[in-house]
């Protein structure tokens, strides 16, 4: 199964996610809600059905979204036209990344590109890099080792796992576990300056769950 395929299943199948995350929010509220926010363009880096477009759309910014599955698409934009707000969407992959270089203020992947090869991921870290404007920033959540789920299913690479068969991670398609010290090369060989790295641990239903909310200015 590829990952669109994964993605497409998921969306397709269930309603997922109508409201922003805290940390989401957080950074937003640090770093541009004084500013006039017409003119921040923000891009919500692999959106799903949309909680952070909407968010970014609802509080005035010039929102952007995407992502590789088509159900996800079309059920935020019609959540968006129910509530009279706009945002430029389409279906696209994040390997392919299809935005002018130097164009967004600021790019949010909250717990998408996780989901990858880390061939993938080190293709997305780069695109990103690509379309923020000097001084531009970059938030992103991935999982750590320490996360209900790491160790099972198929492995496919180190790290790498898909079809895990515990834990409240999608049981399809793949996920990758990460370490403070590759986040930190990740995004030091990139080119982000001073990548800042917070960890959050907290349980779900039984299951652990060891994130990093990672932050990197270009």
């Amino acid at each position: 199964m590829t990952t669109h395929d994964a993605w497409e299943k998921i969306h397709s199948s269930r309603d997922w996610g109508a409201y922003p995350t805290e940390y989401v929010i957080r950074f937003v509220a640090r770093n541009y809600y004084q500013t006039e926010r017409e003119k921040i363009r923000i891009l919500d880096f692999g959106c799903g059905q949309g909680a952070h477009t909407w968010y970014l759309a609802r509080e005035g910014f010039d929102t952007y979204a995407f992502d590789i599955s088509e159900s996800a698409i079309e059920k935020m934009k019609l959540r968006l036209e129910k509530e009279k707000l706009f945002a430029h969407v389409q279906v696209m992959d994040g390997v392919r990344l299809g935005y002018p270089e130097s164009f967004f203020d600021a790019v949010i992947d909250s717990a998408c590109i996780y989901a990858n090869k880390v061939e993938d991921i080190q293709k997305m870290h780069q695109n990103i890099f690509r379309v923020l404007k000097p001084g531009g920033k970059f938030l992103s959540f991935v999982f750590g080792k320490g996360t209900t789920g790491y160790g099972t299913g198929t492995l496919i690479e180190p790290d790498t796992y898909e079809y895990m068969t515990e834990g409240n991670l999608p049981r399809i398609g793949y996920a990758h576990f990460f370490e403070q010290k590759e986040i930190l090369r990740m995004y030091t060989e990139v080119g982000f300056k001073s990548p800042t790295i917070d960890l959050w641990t907290y349980t779900d239903n039984g299951n652990c769950v060891e994130g990093y909310i990672v932050s990197g200015i270009k």
